[in-house]
């Protein structure tokens, strides 16, 4: 009865296990987004710090906590211990939070570096947890941070509702001493739960070392190109805050008639939708991955059918713009199918994206390859800003055409490497043949012949000596030719970069 009994108990405790990290990764955010929204506010009435430099500080602290989580993550692979140091990261966390509640000057900058260094300790050695509950199979994985994910938006919005309560009713400390709080519990919670951490903790090691048949520097080339081209997730997913929001606002119709009422809707209720869209959205998803676990999608499919949903979120709000919504105001609908088709993207590109980096991650290079994704969307975050730069001085479809061929373009990259990415994936679950070596003469386009498309018409488009039709002719063909061969020249740059980083790397 012993050997019936074990794989009951082993699935059991994996559950609690993500229930406990699902759980403390809903109090962090709880805290994080009770203080996020409302901190420039506190900023300059606290501690009179104008607005640019209290956004300016933000920006700053924001990037720092993504970005620390590389280096966290090679320390936590260095010292092998995911559970000490995502406690540790939860108790800085909190001592963070607290340091604020005392709601004096010199504590700022205090507050911020363990609340910084808390960030780059947890982010990391919680996902590296999480990929060890999910198991070795593809699929245990990516359900068990789909319900990561949907913690993370609980969180998310309980902990912005709860500032914004407490603020406005008890002030300022009493949002910290509520952050505080859930900081704490968390703590506890994982405390607690360490037992149940236990055998999990070094699971993504071991798998990482069952799957050493493939070579260490294709893995991390397969993590550099994943965290590469995800970049183009963040820049786009930051949008619902920036470009989109700013759409909503100047180019939006404001009202709405409804059973013969008239609603306003403004850009908070806009910038609202999309988040109740994926925490609406993600419990129907699990469903579907449960009922559908004969379903042969590979991990790398869904994260083009992510981009594509991504670029063809832009074209709908491109042809907004084109529709009126550059120099006047449209209807709410095409924002409202933008954040739909968003949010999908979303669900498919976050969950999934992280669960195929813990996957392919090299042994003893787990927590890294955690951090160097978290580095993308530091990187993703800050190309969004840049971006929004051009907010003024560009017509708004040709932000969102731009930010359709970026997503297009981070698609025609995972299609080019998707048979290689599907062999490494197998790999690391079990499979032991590797695929026919695709021929040069199996890629979609020469890079040369690409080049030659856009340079050859685009030459003759400043010829003044040249009829105009020839060069409209010109300009076209060249247009053309950018659409369809700048993907392949991307993909191919990205490649080539990808591969002198892994050799540096390795």
């Amino acid at each position: 009865m012993l050997p019936m009994q074990r794989p009951w108990s082993v699935s059991r405790r994996r559950s609690l296990a993500l229930i406990l990290l699902c759980a403390v990764q809903s109090c962090e955010r709880f805290a994080f987004l009770a203080l996020l929204p409302l901190f420039v506010l506190y900023a300059h009435d606290r501690h009179a710090m104008p607005a640019p430099t209290a956004l300016g500080v933000l920006a700053v602290f924001q990037t720092l906590s993504y970005v620390g989580g590389w280096p966290g993550g090679w320390l936590i692979d260095r010292m092998r211990s995911a559970r000490a140091s995502t406690l540790l990261g939860a108790v800085l966390l909190a001592c963070g939070y607290g340091v604020l509640t005392l709601d004096g000057a010199v504590w700022l900058w205090p507050a911020l570096g363990l609340m910084g260094i808390g960030h780059s300790l947890l982010k990391p050695g919680l996902l590296v947890l999480l990929s060890g509950v999910g198991g070795k199979e593809a699929r245990g994985r990516e359900r068990a941070f789909l319900w990561h994910y949907l913690a993370v938006n609980v969180g998310h919005v309980a902990g912005a509702l709860f500032g914004e309560w407490a603020h406005a009713r008890h002030g300022w400390t009493s949002l910290f001493v509520g952050a505080t709080a859930a900081s704490v519990l968390g703590c506890a919670t994982l405390a607690i739960g360490m037992p149940w951490l236990r055998g999990e903790a070094g699971q993504i090691h071991t798998a990482s070392a069952q799957a050493s048949s493939a070579p260490a520097s294709e893995r991390m080339r397969a993590v550099w190109l994943l965290c590469g081209v995800a970049v183009v997730f963040w820049l786009t997913a930051q949008q619902a805050g920036s470009s989109l929001t700013m759409f909503a606002a100047t180019s939006t119709v404001q009202q709405v008639a409804v059973f013969g009422r008239t609603l306003s809707i403004g850009p908070g209720h806009f910038a609202s939708l999309h988040g109740l869209i994926v925490l609406a959205m993600l419990p129907a998803f699990l469903v579907l991955h449960r009922r559908h676990d004969a379903v042969s999608t590979s991990p790398t499919g869904k994260l083009c059918w992510g981009y594509l949903a991504t670029s063809a979120a832009f074209v709908l709000m491109t042809a907004a713009g084109l529709h009126g919504g550059d120099v006047g105001r449209v209807s709410g609908a095409w924002l409202v199918g933008c954040y739909l088709l968003l949010s999908v993207a979303e669900i498919l590109l976050a969950p999934l994206g992280m669960s195929l980096i813990t996957q392919l991650a090299p042994k003893a290079k787990a927590a890294q390859s955690v951090g160097l994704w978290f580095a993308g969307s530091a990187l993703g975050n800050g190309l969004a800003g840049a971006l929004g730069l051009c907010w003024d001085r560009w017509p708004h479809h040709r932000t969102f055409a731009l930010l359709s061929i970026l997503s297009l373009a981070a698609a025609a990259v995972l299609l080019l490497r998707r048979r290689k990415l599907d062999w490494l994936t197998a790999h690391s679950t079990g499979a032991s043949s590797q695929p026919p070596t695709p021929s040069p003469t199996s890629a979609p386009a020469s890079p040369a012949l690409a080049s030659l498309a856009i340079l050859l018409p685009g030459l003759l488009i400043p010829l003044g000596s040249l009829p105009l039709p020839v060069r409209g002719v010109s300009a076209i063909v060249c247009g053309l030719a950018v659409l369809l061969g700048g993907p392949v020249l991307f993909s191919h740059a990205l490649a080539w970069l990808v591969r002198r980083a892994a050799v540096h790397a390795s």
